[in-house]
């Protein structure tokens, strides 16, 4: 039997503007393991965020999930189901936005929104609601809990804000938790606090993460799998050693080409991510990348399998 907690087979989801319609996720494939970290990295404006709001039911009013597959803790979900999405989402699949001071209430405490998580998914007393959400302020290291319990969104940093925001998730001990660029606009120091957080709640809580991330130098030593997306699609996938060491597809190698060497220039991808309402035919980075061929212009390639856990979709392999 599969140890998978979440398995997703071909997701598609349209967005419907009017008189045109984008494919903002297409055949959307993963698996995510009990306990594992995966990572989806791409640049702004190819779908990674759509792809996992997708997953949890949380995409835009004009937008909706048109085919596919979501198997979750063994569980096979309707995906035009909104309550049984809703039953999941938030007790079971947590997810921390990127803006969290706008998510965040303004006019209620840090310690009454980690509280009312407790009442409305373990219909806990308000007494033992309070003293739980003082454990879990504890637990993401806002310490004295009973000090920043009565603290206002306002009031704390960005840093701070975001693992108030990582608290409200696990409150309901969920089993994934998805990360929607948890460290952006942050300093760098505190880039790497948020993700020691999140791998200390990885490991004490057997809790499983999707991190969403446009840095791929941050993951290195924090994820266990890689998914690098552009336009809407899955580039290349496999274990994070793999990816970041010996990268196939020639977007991923664009990506890594861009980190900072020493003695080197900074180098940049050409052009541009592609609108997703005007999509170039064939690979939809052909027309970004040094390698293309004749058939890359006009049909899509299929997944290659490189190794057990590696695959890509680029015909020079």
């Amino acid at each position: 039997m599969s140890n998978n907690l979440l398995q997703v087979d071909k997701l598609n989801t349209k967005i419907f503007h009017g008189d045109y319609t984008v494919d903002a996720v297409c055949d959307l494939s993963l698996e995510l393991k009990e306990k594992e970290i995966l990572a989806i990295i791409g640049e702004s404006g190819c779908g990674k965020t759509m792809s996992m709001l997708s997953i949890a039911n949380l995409i835009p009013q004009n937008a909706k999930v048109v085919s596919g597959q979501i198997i979750f803790n063994s569980k096979k979900l309707n995906i035009s189901d909104e309550k049984e999405l809703q039953d999941i989402r938030g007790s079971q699949i947590s997810y921390v936005f990127q803006d969290a001071t706008a998510s965040l209430n303004p006019i209620f405490t840090i310690g009454e929104q980690i509280k009312e998580m407790f009442i409305a998914h373990n219909c806990f007393s308000p007494n033992k609601a309070k003293e739980s959400a003082s454990k879990v302020l504890e637990l993401v290291n806002l310490k004295p809990a009973q000090k920043y319990y009565n603290y206002y969104p306002h009031q704390l940093s960005g840093g701070m804000n975001q693992k108030a925001m990582i608290a409200i998730a696990v409150a309901s001990k969920p089993k994934l938790l998805i990360a929607d660029e948890p460290t952006n606009s942050l300093d760098r120091i505190t880039e790497i606090t948020i993700l020691k957080l999140l791998k200390k709640l990885n490991a004490e809580f057997n809790l499983s993460i999707i991190l969403i991330t446009h840095n791929i130098s941050l993951i290195e030593n924090f994820a266990d799998t890689i998914a690098i997306m552009y336009a809407g699609r899955i580039m290349e996938k496999g274990l994070s050693q793999e990816i970041l060491h010996s990268p196939k597809h020639p977007y991923t190698k664009a990506l890594l080409d861009c980190l900072p060497k020493k003695g080197k220039e900074l180098n940049a991808i050409k052009g541009s991510v592609p609108n997703l309402a005007k999509l170039p035919s064939g690979c939809k980075f052909h027309p970004r990348c040094p390698y293309v061929m004749e058939k890359c212009l006009k049909d899509e390639p299929d997944f290659v399998k490189i190794s057990q856990e590696h695959s890509v979709k680029c015909y020079l392999q």
